[in-house]
């Protein structure tokens, strides 16, 4: 028997400069955007998660994996996943990863698709790339 979906999930497109966040509602069915955090250490971000995770009574983190396009981990998938063990650690909560192979560019065709302006959307474009992480997720067979 398998145990059930995490309603309280919080998707992190972490990078190294900015990290963008999306979460579902509070019934675990609605994914939204929420906003991004301009943090480069590592630990100092975690730290800034752990209000916003208590906040939300978050009970999984999604954390987006960049894989090469052969699906291996490269450079950057090996710093994030130093950083997936850091969140664990840090917050407690478990940490599961997703490969984000162009969320970024995913979320930039959404924003334009809705007539957004290209400043806007680079400043949006970090949330809505965790929001099609989590919805990624979602659409797994454990997810």
């Amino acid at each position: 028997m398998s145990s059930p979906r995490p309603l309280r999930v919080l998707a992190v497109d972490w990078g190294l400069a900015r990290t963008g966040l999306a979460a579902t509602d509070w019934t675990g069915t609605i994914v939204v955007p929420l906003g991004r955090i301009d943090e480069r250490d590592p630990k100092a971000l975690c730290r800034k998660l752990r209000d916003l995770v208590a906040e939300r009574q978050t009970q999984l983190i999604v954390l987006g994996m960049p894989l090469l396009v052969d699906g291996s981990a490269g450079e950057r998938a090996q710093a994030s996943e130093a950083f997936r063990q850091l969140l664990v650690a840090e917050l407690g909560v478990p940490v599961v990863t997703v490969d984000e192979s162009h969320s970024t560019d995913e979320a930039h065709e959404r924003l334009k698709q809705g007539g957004m302006k290209a400043a806007r959307r680079r400043e949006l474009a970090d949330s809505v790339a965790a929001l099609v992480i989590l919805e990624r997720w979602r659409s797994l067979p454990w997810g």
